[in-house]
């Protein structure tokens, strides 16, 4: 048997001989900027809630409405923004099918 050749029915091959199939190195380039991208998301909300949302007492109002509540509409259109960016520039369309590959 050819080197580069894996047999289906056998556990006898090289590892290394494997061909990564690009569609699972894009996908999970997708998922781990999809990912930070959220986390960042939550980690935003979170401190914006529990640093100016706190303390009913020391509000300030922007527009009628208190600065937490404000910065919490920003973030969430800043959140939009970056999803819409992420699926226009890092996402690619691919073909799922066995012998498929990412679209140019």
């Amino acid at each position: 048997m050819e080197k580069n050749q894996i047999d289906p029915m056998s556990r006898d091959y090289d590892p290394s001989s494997i061909v990564p199939d690009e569609r699972f190195t894009q996908t999970a380039k997708e998922f781990w900027i999809t990912m930070l991208t959220y986390s960042i998301f939550v980690l935003l909300m979170i401190v914006n809630l529990f640093t100016l949302g706190a303390d009913p007492g020391s509000y300030t109002y922007v527009l009628g409405m208190p600065l937490w509540i404000f910065l919490e509409i920003v973030i969430i259109i800043g959140m939009v923004v970056a999803q819409e960016l992420i699926v226009t520039f890092v996402y690619k369309d691919m073909d799922v099918t066995p012998r498929g590959s990412l679209k140019k």
